[in-house]
């Protein structure tokens, strides 16, 4: 099968995939009485981080040629991706809906979000100067501040009401799903993202080798565009449907459990040799996240500044493509 091809395929099972947790996880927030922002910056949170979880994983597991510049892309390029185009798409459905053009949320939840995550990132970004039995430490530390998040996530706010879409598995049955179908269809969502993110680790080797573009640069652009934006219009139709907490908690939730979780991995089982290509989107992240800290801390903002997000990544798009991928110096992988 060709490389292009392979992007296809993988590119297709893992968006199947991940709308198949994401309408289970909804369901699971709903059946366990959680509150909307708890549902969007967990559940829905995790739905959307999955894939970027699961493609380092598995390139790790499978001793793939290029793992460790695939897992350093993933914790580096999916908040990165999600806190600047995910917001600005977000951003962009508040300025295009009727009425409301203004994301309003309960000023905690984006306080809790992207705090969490603006003491996370900084401390995976330091482990590069830290020898390996350090990184162990801040990578166990990261975990207990994600349970911490999540302790705290929970006792936020009250159920939700309103009732998801049909359980994918089941669309033609009125009512609430049993607990059985959702952990099936949540099983189902598991193993085809598996198979895709296989296939999509193999696709960017062969991408990797044929353009002679260093396989970090393609894991830091290249696989949060395939695992992470299509996942983000769900975003845009929570904001559409009026649900700003939701659409916020998936965004922020997400990014928050990639720099806990996906950073216990990079710190702990790579080289975590992220060189200043690395370093350069990095920092944006982190000023992005600080910009949006700012914006959104009494909880609630204009879209139009949440669309000015999107300017970093796009900046720094333009400039690997002027550079043929090679802006800063890669660490070889």
């Amino acid at each position: 099968m060709s490389t292009a091809l392979l992007f296809v395929a993988s590119v297709i099972l893992i968006v199947a995939a991940s709308e198949l947790f994401t309408n289970a996880v909804e369901w699971a927030g709903f059946r366990m009485r959680l509150a909307s922002g708890a549902t969007g910056s967990l559940l829905a949170a995790i739905g959307t981080a999955l894939p970027e979880f699961v493609v380092p994983v598995v390139a790790l597991a499978g001793h793939a040629p290029n793992a460790n510049a695939v897992a350093m892309g993933a914790v580096l390029g999916a908040p990165f991706l999600l806190l600047t185009v995910g917001v600005a798409l977000t951003g962009l459905a508040v300025l295009t809906r009727r009425g409301q053009r203004r994301l309003r949320l309960q000023a905690a939840q984006a306080r809790r979000d992207l705090g969490a995550f603006s003491i996370a990132f900084p401390a995976v970004l330091l482990c590069v100067l830290l020898p390996s039995p350090a990184r162990i430490v801040v990578g166990i530390l990261l975990l207990g501040l994600y349970m911490t998040y999540v302790a705290a996530t929970l006792r936020g706010g009250s159920p939700a009401e309103d009732m998801p879409e049909p359980l994918h598995m089941v669309r033609w049955r009125p009512g609430q799903p049993h607990l059985g179908l959702i952990a099936v269809q949540l099983a189902v969502a598991v193993a085809l993202l598996v198979v895709g993110s296989q296939l999509f680790v193999t696709a960017l080797n062969n991408a990797a080798s044929a353009l002679r573009v260093p396989a970090l640069t393609l894991a830091i652009v290249v696989v949060p565009l395939a695992t992470e934006l299509p996942e983000t219009m769900n975003s845009v139709l929570w904001v559409r449907s009026r649900d700003d907490k939701l659409a916020f908690g998936n965004v922020a939730g997400s990014a928050t459990f990639q720099a806990c979780v996906l950073g216990f991995i990079g710190v702990v089982f790579t080289s975590w040799s992220i060189g200043s290509a690395g370093l350069i989107g990095a920092l944006i992240t982190l000023g992005t996240a600080l910009y949006l800290f700012a914006l959104l801390f009494r909880g609630n903002a204009h879209g139009s500044l949440l669309l000015l997000a999107g300017l970093p990544w796009l900046g720094y798009v333009i400039a690997q493509v002027i550079t043929g991928g090679h802006l800063g110096t890669a660490p070889p992988t």
